[in-house]
């Protein structure tokens, strides 16, 4: 952890020194004690956001309990750039006062569970389980010979569940299974605590984690367990482009911010995303999925045709065998999704990956 709080603070140096003249005559007064400050709350970033999201989670839920939010719209603004073709399912945590154990039905598509703990780390991710789950600290003992043993390093956490929806139509099904989920424990009341900052601590940090986030070209590095080794700087900004992504053995993305020329994708654009599907996913449970998000906010952009993403169940294939992903104002053409003119970057994933991923371009093209 010394390591990667080293590197963080060679970073917020490297940031400072070439921020704009306006913002450096500001930032030139912080002291080495200050830009310290700012390791810091990079570093609690991730448990800040996660608090958040738990704080108001709570407001209609229970610990231990489930909320399942079907096929997520743009009214929903439960986490940033949510996938559209999936049902999210959460149970946020605290194992305080023993394990946590979690049954889950059997689904024939791709689902996954993954558990987060208070740091955002991924302890794991569990794909179409097939046994009960335990979520334990490491002074715990499990209560299930035969189970999946996830051991966390806090003591708060979020069991995540995600089932992909195909079509609207199978959404009932999917929404019927979440019922048979069964879970005991979890309603621990030990708190975690995290620290306060400044609102100048929070403002300067933010935006040399925004800064570094939008730089880059996959969440390769954004997401992982401890014993991975994800740096602090690349975990908050993994939380600020999208909470609770996983790691890259279970799924990649790619995010579509620029054309290949380095031009900003402008919400009246045309644009194209032409993909090979071969040697993109390993096995028949995996998928990808393409959606949309306004840069502003990333959220879901309100359309009237209420589509927000383009997915490997829903695609209409070229004659090749390849798919062609359409981004303009309108929604016009096959595989399209309409930007209604709003600044937008959009995030491809890809479920059960063949490998590291060589995603394609996204390129501008003629109305």
């Amino acid at each position: 952890m010394k390591i990667f709080r080293n590197l963080v603070f060679i970073a917020i140096a490297l940031f400072l020194s070439t921020a704009s003249m306006a913002q450096e005559k500001q930032n030139s007064t912080l002291s080495t004690f200050e830009q310290f400050r700012l390791t810091e709350y990079i570093h609690w970033y991730p448990a800040i956001e996660q608090q958040i999201m738990i704080d108001d989670w709570l407001k209609k839920h229970q610990l231990g309990t489930w909320s399942h939010s079907g096929l997520v719209g743009a009214e929903d603004r439960t986490v940033i750039t949510p996938q559209a073709d999936v049902n999210y399912s959460y149970s946020w945590f605290n194992i305080s006062n023993g394990p946590m154990v979690i049954e889950l039905p059997e689904y024939e598509r791709y689902s996954s569970l993954s558990i987060f703990d208070m740091n955002h780390f991924v302890e794991d991710v569990i794909v179409n389980p097939n046994k009960p789950i335990v979520i334990r600290l490491a002074n715990q003992k499990s209560p299930l010979d035969e189970a999946h043993d996830v051991v966390l390093s806090t003591n708060s956490g979020l069991a995540f569940l995600r089932m992909v929806i195909p079509t609207s139509e199978d959404e009932p099904g999917v929404m019927k299974l979440t019922k048979k989920i069964k879970t005991t424990g979890g309603d621990g009341t030990e708190p975690f605590i995290i620290p306060s900052f400044t609102d100048k601590e929070r403002s300067v940090a933010l935006e040399i984690i925004k800064d570094y986030g939008l730089k880059q070209k996959t969440a390769n590095n954004m997401f992982g367990k401890t014993s991975q080794g994800v740096g602090d700087l690349d975990r908050a900004a993994g939380v600020y482009l999208g909470q609770l992504g996983i790691p890259a053995e279970f799924v990649q993305y790619t995010q579509y911010i620029t054309t290949p020329d380095g031009k900003q994708l402008g919400g009246d654009g045309h644009y194209e995303i032409r993909i090979n599907p071969k040697g993109l996913i390993r096995d028949e449970s995996g998928y990808w999925s393409i959606t949309l998000y306004n840069i502003e906010d990333r959220y879901l952009i309100p359309n009237p045709q209420g589509r927000y993403s383009i997915t490997s169940y829903t695609a209409i294939a070229n004659s090749d065998g390849t798919y062609t992903v359409r981004i303009n104002p309108d929604g016009k053409g096959e595989n399209a999704i309409p930007t209604m003119k709003k600044p937008v970057y959009a995030i491809m994933r890809v479920y059960q990956p063949k490998g590291t991923i060589v995603f394609p371009p996204l390129n501008a093209v003629r109305n």
